[in-house]
């Protein structure tokens, strides 16, 4: 099965201050470990990015990473507010590649391939309709008219840092929904609500129009128990940052697991380490 990582580095250029592209330690990491778990299955994975993220990409020399690299992002993300909707990269990738798809993001690691029905969804697990989050309908502004008449609000959102893909005509109605809701936008200073709408709650809603099926790798909830089969940076991401000590940790496991598993990609340890120095 084809699967595809995103780097799209217009979220990065957007905030204040940054001016060259760089990833940390533990992300570069978790993307090889990600990458090559996949490949482990005999499957496929492409690193879909704009010209910055490749050029940062082949200058540390990780390209062997991934299957192909390919420049499919736009550098300006088209547009579309890269503050606000920060994973809009992963939308306008997934519009360039034909399903069947996998999308993974680069800090989710799948160590045991999941099953993979040729007629539905596959996103990690549900969220919850939080209000915070996922406010009613009328909380969005809009630049340019977007129609949210008819939109079914209570079908749950899914999670996609894992999202396979089945059917190329479902694929595009998502993405092109996606697509034209970011751009018709009003800009605001809301970075979370809008880009999870965009993101994960028009997945839903787009099936439940479409009467596509859906199904989840786990409950919200088993992502608070030890479980083998799939490991996601979320939260902890931040705690490396925050933490020298967790992150070294991380890194320091990393390492033995692609000595272990991944044995002929070793050299790829001391890239990442040469990239820090």
């Amino acid at each position: 099965m084809q699967a595809i990582h995103i780097i799209s580095t217009a979220p990065y250029f957007a905030r204040e201050g940054n001016k060259d592209f760089s990833l940390d330690k533990f992300e570069l990491y978790s993307a090889a470990l990600s990458a090559l778990s996949w490949r482990s299955f005999g499957d496929r994975i492409d690193l879909i990015t704009d010209s910055k993220g490749k050029d940062y990409i082949e200058k540390i020399g990780l390209s062997k990473l991934w299957n192909n690299v390919r420049t499919l992002i736009p550098d300006n993300l088209e547009g579309i507010n890269p503050k606000m909707f920060w994973a809009a990269g992963k939308i306008l990738a997934l519009r360039e590649v034909s399903a069947p798809i996998v999308m993974i993001d680069t800090d989710f690691i799948v160590w045991k391939r999941p099953d993979l029905p040729k007629n539905r969804i596959t996103a990690v697990h549900r969220e919850n309709i939080t209000p915070s989050v996922y406010p009613d309908l009328d909380y969005f502004r809009f630049k340019i008219p977007f129609n949210m008449k008819g939109m079914n609000s209570s079908v749950l959102p899914m999670n996609t840092a894992f999202l396979y893909l089945p059917e190329e005509d479902f694929k595009q109605y998502y993405v092109n929904r996606s697509i034209a809701f970011m751009k018709s936008a009003a800009d605001c200073d809301d970075f979370l609500c809008y880009m999870v709408f965009a993101e994960q709650r028009l997945l839903s809603v787009c099936a439940e129009e479409k009467k596509v099926g859906s199904q989840v790798l786990m409950d919200k909830e088993e992502l608070f128990f030890p479980q083998s089969d799939y490991s996601h940076l979320w939260g902890a991401k931040q705690v490396m940052r925050d933490s020298p000590e967790a992150m070294h940790d991380f890194c320091k496991r990393a390492r033995e697991r692609i000595r272990k598993d991944f044995g002929e990609y070793e050299d790829i340890i001391g890239l990442i380490e040469g990239s820090f120095i």
